[in-house]
């Protein structure tokens, strides 16, 4: 028979509040070019957010 002492105890999820969606979208900018309109490879100082 299996000793089951060293199992690990069950350790429920907890939700770390990381702020208000206003502070976490802050940076966030839509642009008007999708993803799909640039070529793959296209350096980084290149794409444009408007």
């Amino acid at each position: 028979m299996t000793n089951h002492d060293d199992k690990r105890q069950y350790e429920a999820p907890a939700l770390v509040a990381g702020g208000s969606l206003e502070e976490l979208t802050q940076g966030a900018s839509t642009g008007t070019k999708l993803d799909a309109s640039y070529q793959i490879g296209t350096p980084f100082g290149d794409l444009t957010f408007s």
